[in-house]
């Protein structure tokens, strides 16, 4: 009877088992499915906050179209807005005498790029919603600044 070295039958005993543990997870109604993931926001968006992330999206096809092309042209894009006064939030906390006094500011800062896109004027939009953010709700200022663009 011969020997097999024990460094090649812990090899061959992980090969088994690594093929067992494959042919299991081949089976059409295997417990070896991928992981289903939680959602971002288990409890559902507000409205509010769902208008954020339209928002945030918006601020970014534009910023990647801008940049995209060589001339960097700001002509003929504007931006949807949002009532945020009137949208509920996920927190009634968030609204306070900060966002209340900051949010009509968002409103005039789209109203201006829309008369007259340009980086400047798309930087007004970035800085309503960050200044708004810093007294009410910080969490997103990082992704908020990822929106400037880079102005010569």
């Amino acid at each position: 009877m011969r020997l097999v070295k024990r460094s090649t039958a812990g090899a061959l005993g992980g090969l088994v088992l690594g093929v067992s543990l494959f042919s299991a997870c081949d089976q059409s109604q295997s417990s070896c499915a991928a992981p289903k993931l939680a959602p971002n926001q288990p409890n559902g968006s507000s409205a509010l906050a769902s208008a954020m992330v339209a928002m945030d999206s918006q601020l970014q096809v534009v910023l990647e179209a801008v940049m995209a092309d060589a001339n960097h042209a700001w002509e003929g894009y504007t931006l949807a807005s949002h009532d945020l006064l009137a949208l509920e939030p996920t927190d009634a906390s968030m609204i306070n005498g900060h966002f209340t006094t900051h949010a009509p500011l968002y409103l005039q800062a789209i109203a201006q790029f829309n008369e007259a896109p340009s980086a400047d004027h798309f930087n007004a939009v970035v800085s309503a919603c960050a200044d708004c953010h810093h007294g009410t709700c910080p969490g997103p200022l990082t992704r908020i600044e990822k929106r400037r663009p880079q102005v010569d």
